[in-house]
């Protein structure tokens, strides 16, 4: 998840100092570099998160269009195992070399009744 809040955050406190310390900077010129350094690490932060954005972007972008190929290629697959199974038969041990479950046979005899049992007094 971003952490914008805590970026955002940042941002404000490195603005803030910056636009509070510069009325001051002619009676601190020992500090007049260290301004400058944040100037140019604020200007290089505020670019990357930019960029960082727009790859962001990108990202979903790729993520949508490999889950809609992830789609098509299932219904692919499925009609081509639908086919494969109206040949061998649904039932046929030859459907596993493709990947696909045959359809378990049903064992159809039954059991012999039981006679009943009597209860005796």
């Amino acid at each position: 998840m971003r952490s914008a809040n805590l970026f955002g955050r940042t941002m404000t406190r490195w603005r803030l100092l910056l636009e509070n310390v510069k009325p001051h900077l002619a009676g601190m010129p020992h500090i007049q570099v260290l301004v400058a350094e944040l100037e140019a690490m604020m200007t290089e932060a505020e670019r990357l998160d930019a960029e960082q954005e727009i790859a962001r972007g990108k990202l979903r972008e790729l993520i949508r269009l490999r889950r809609d190929a992830e789609k098509r290629g299932e219904g692919v697959r499925r009609r081509v195992g639908s086919h494969l199974k109206g040949t061998f038969g649904f039932t046929s041990e030859q459907l596993i070399q493709f990947g696909l479950n045959p359809r378990p046979t049903r064992n159809r005899s039954r059991k012999p009744a039981e006679p009943p049992v009597t209860a005796t007094p």
